[in-house]
């Protein structure tokens, strides 16, 4: 699953480095210039677009070493100490070991656990016996009959040693302690991320904006990422910069133009897009009804517009502060450490964009978890 966030971070001003940024956009015209034969070489020119355009800015380029450092507490999978607890699961990797479980003693020798994908892509036991998969069909092939069900087996006579089992299972031994268990970070959100990512339209800037990045998206170009006349989408840029009338006043038009455009498929039956479904009760999307019949246009824009009621035209599901990530749904306290019950995650958002100084950079998250 991916996750829209935001993260926020400090960062000086950053003096333009007009060099670099034309060595950027020149490499990036080098690559757009190949014509890749495969698709596997299409993604990987993708992504390394996606990495140029990230630094296409000076202060894209100072930024990311911010991000990265930042973010790297969040990240499930790391080789920080600091950042790494010890988990002891001595006692239940013993009971494990030391069970008796079903196992098959194979044609060639070998005894497999039921659970082994050398057994089980092409066998399975039933009813006390070994049948083979074929054509989708279970069946005592002369192979089959050759093997013999263990219904009591050891499984500590599966491996040459404790240490083993224990590593197949994906623990380790903590050589200070001799104990055995796995190595986590507590604080991990994510097992990869992008600045960016699936969701590169996440502030609007004016042209002249001196500081902004575009994320690691391959292309920013008008066609596929329009914007309002003087403006641009980005990824990242400082909170003073960002435009948030104009982009409620975008978000909005563009969910009006949207409904039209809805209404019309309905009422003439002409589907022009090939992810919607015309059903007797509106247009289904991906599963989701997003045209009721008869829905009217206040009723579409209270779903998909963006109302009054909010301070700021954005929504995510958690937000990055301070080396804490705070997520949609969590409890939140007050002082004297009573939950604040009357705050809708909204209201959290403004206010965290409120109290965020006005050089705050807002960076646009794209985690996956």
């Amino acid at each position: 699953m991916h996750y829209r966030s935001m993260l926020f971070v400090e960062l000086p001003a950053v003096q333009k480095d007009p060099q670099w940024e034309q060595q950027v956009q020149e490499r990036m015209e080098e690559v757009k210039a190949q014509h890749p034969g495969k698709i596997a070489e299409k993604v990987l020119l993708e992504l390394q677009l996606g990495m140029l355009s990230n630094v296409r800015t000076t202060f894209g380029r100072e930024l990311t070493e911010v991000i990265h450092k930042t973010m790297a507490r969040f990240v499930y999978e790391t080789d920080d100490p600091e950042l790494l607890e010890f988990e002891d699961r001595t006692d239940e990797y013993l009971e494990g070991f030391n069970k008796k479980i079903v196992c098959v003693s194979m044609p060639d020798g070998r005894i497999l656990a039921t659970d082994d994908y050398d057994f089980m892509k092409d066998f399975k036991i039933q009813d006390g016996k070994v049948y083979q998969k074929v054509d989708g069909k279970l069946k005592r092939t002369i192979t089959a009959r050759r093997m013999r069900v263990l219904p009591e087996y050891p499984r500590s006579k599966l491996y040459k040693s404790f240490d083993e089992y224990v590593e197949d299972y994906g623990g380790c031994k903590n050589e200070e302690t001799g104990r055995y268990g796995e190595w986590f970070n507590p604080y991990g959100i994510c097992d990869w991320y992008s600045i960016g990512g699936r969701w590169p339209e996440m502030f609007l800037v004016k042209l002249d904006c001196p500081e902004y990045s575009y994320g690691e998206c391959e292309s920013m170009d008008d066609s596929k990422h329009p914007a309002p006349a003087g403006h641009r989408w980005v990824a990242c840029a400082r909170k003073k910069d960002i435009q948030w009338d104009a982009m409620r006043q975008w978000r909005n038009q563009q969910a009006k133009e949207r409904f039209h455009k809805l209404e019309k498929m309905f009422q003439s039956g002409e589907n022009d897009e090939t992810v919607h479904r015309i059903t007797e009760e509106g247009i289904v999307c991906w599963g989701d009804l997003i045209y009721r019949k008869g829905q009217t246009l206040e009723e579409y824009m209270e779903k998909y517009g963006i109302p009054d009621s909010w301070r700021y035209p954005i929504s995510v599901c958690g937000i990055f502060i301070d080396e804490i990530y705070y997520a949609e749904g969590e409890v939140l306290f007050d002082d004297d450490g009573k939950p604040i019950q009357h705050l809708r995650w909204q209201e959290v958002m403004d206010n965290y964009i409120d109290d965020a100084d006005d050089n705050t950079v807002f960076v646009g998250i794209d985690y996956h978890m």
